[in-house]
Formats: C-alpha cells, structure tokens, sequence
C-alpha cells in the first residue's frame, strides 16, 4: 500500500491574524517571535516544499479543506505543480480567525471546455455504468444554470468556479459580476450522478476589507437537478494558525489520467512530469463512487490536460 501525507496542527495557536505583523512570508508574532506563514496563499506544491524544508519547525494560517488535502508525492518532490484545491472538513480545528487582505484578480474569467484526447477508457467491468450507451447516443445539450451566493449575508460572488468533471472531460463556467452561471452540458455526459465542484480560489471581491475564503463543496446532481436554476450559498472557511506537522495515511486511491487507470505507485513516483500542465481532481470515496459509476470504497484522483491556450 501507499502512503498519503497530510498536514496537522501538532501546536494551536489562538493569537490573533491581525494583531501580528505582516511581511513577506505572511505575519510576524511578537508573542512567540516567529513568522507565521500564510498557507492560504500558496499552492500544494508550494507548501510541500516548505514543510519538507521546515524540519519541523514551521508555524502557518490555513484553512480546514487544506488539512485533508493529500500532499502527492511528498517525499519525493518539490517542484511538481498542483492546482490549488478543497476537499473535506478537518477533525484538527484550532480557532476560528479574521481573514488578512488579499489581493484579488481582477481579470473576468469566460466560459473554458476541458477536452481532452481520445483515449479509450479501461474494459473492467467497474466501468460498465459509464460505457454503456444505449443503441442510439444522446445529442443535443443541457444548459445548466444558476447563481453563487455567500451562505451568511446571500451576497453574489463573483468569479466563483463551477466544475462539471467527469473520468474524462471537465467543464468550467466563472460566475459573473451577480453571481449568475451558466453552463452548456452535452447530454451524452450526464447520468444520475453528475458531480460538480464549486471552489473560490479566483474569487473577485472588489473591496479588500470584504475578502473572504470560502470552501470548496462538491455536489451530487441528477439530471433534473442539472436542468434546474441551482443557489450555490457559499460557507465561508474557518481558518486555522499553529506549529505545522504531518502524517502518513496508508491507502490505494483510484488514479484515472485522461481515461486510463493507472497506479497510486506511479503517480507518485513520476509526479514531477506527469503533472505538468495538467488539472488534478481529489475525491474521497462517496463522490469517486458518483464520478466512477460503481462503488468503490476509496479515493479518487482524476488527472486531465489543462486546455490549450
């Protein structure tokens, strides 16, 4: 079996964010004369590197999602680029705190297909759900449509990324300026089970003292819900700030790049180059279940070529 890490708070911390010092790493405390560095920030990748390096000896801001989000390759990479992402809720909760100021993109993001190439998927039999078609291939569209809210005061959020992903395509629409999206599905990809992910890295908030952090959801939608106006209401993270550790969890997660399975062993050992250029998905097991057709009972990672410019 292979082993995942994870990060953890080995010391909670409940100074305050905006009483320290900010810098270029992320905030000074006077309290334990250390720089806290600021998680929320960075990449997978980016964090890897600087635990790796910390010897232990590392204090951070992060949000829950980033506690449960696998570092791939931990031991052996540094370099490897992985999209930013959310996942689950963590057990390891320390404090709730402010949010700093962030500068936030004020590029308006349009509507991107995620095409991938033609490979074939695998013949097991765990597919079957997937592959079967019936005698004559559904055509035509869904347009699937809705508006992204923050759950506390129901405020738009603009530049909110709606994903629609399957094993081997992955659609993005961005919210707009009053939370509206809208998404054109080809019918030959839905099914009962069709999962969307909703995540906030690129969010626009216009005024700095109103930026937030909120989580990344999945959703689990049937075909009549995909044809309905969807409310995202968006919950904002809890963030979290203490000495950083981590820990190895033993599993076997499901890895399918473009189509094709392939192993937890390999994508470890060749993450470095096989992640280039590429978008990689994280599931846990009862959403890997509704992407993968059958249940599987362990994670999923689903890799795809980011589109050509």
């Amino acid at each position: 079996m292979m082993k995942n890490t994870y990060l953890k708070i080995n010391k909670p911390c409940s100074e305050r964010w905006e009483n320290m010092t900010p810098n270029e790493h992320g905030s000074f405390c006077d309290v334990c004369a250390k720089n806290v560095i600021d998680f929320t920030k960075l990449s997978q990748a980016e964090i890897t590197e600087k635990v790796q390096n910390s010897k232990g000896q590392i204090c951070a801001r992060l949000t829950k999602t980033q506690l449960e989000t696998p570092l791939l390759a931990f031991e052996a990479q540094k370099t490897f680029k992985i999209p930013y992402s959310n996942v689950a809720a963590s057990i390891l909760l320390a404090s709730t705190l402010a949010v700093s100021t962030v500068q936030a993109q004020q590029t308006e993001k349009t509507a991107t297909e995620f095409v991938q190439h033609s490979n074939t998927l695998s013949s097991k039999s765990n597919f079957k759900r997937k592959q079967s078609k019936p005698a004559t291939k559904p055509s035509g569209f869904v347009t699937f449509t809705g508006t992204v809210l923050s759950d506390k005061e129901e405020t738009p959020i603009e530049n909110a990324k709606i994903t629609l992903i399957t094993l081997q395509k992955a659609i993005t629409v961005y919210s707009s300026e009053r939370g509206a999206f809208s998404m054109k599905i080809p019918t030959a990809l839905l099914d009962d089970a069709n999962v969307i992910r909703i995540s906030y890295d690129e969010v626009n908030f216009k005024k700095r003292k109103q930026f937030k952090l909120f989580d990344t959801e999945n959703y689990v939608l049937n075909r009549e819900e995909i044809s309905t106006n969807f409310t995202v209401k968006a919950t904002e993270s809890m963030l979290i700030m203490g000495g950083i550790g981590h820990y190895a969890k033993t599993n076997d997660p499901l890895v399918v790049l473009n189509g094709k399975e392939m192993s937890f062993k390999q994508l470890q050992k060749t993450a470095e180059t096989l992640l280039e250029n590429k978008e990689v998905y994280y599931f846990e097991s009862d959403f890997a279940t509704a992407i993968y057709g059958k249940e599987i009972q362990r994670e999923l990672y689903i890799i795809l070529d980011k589109p050509t410019k």
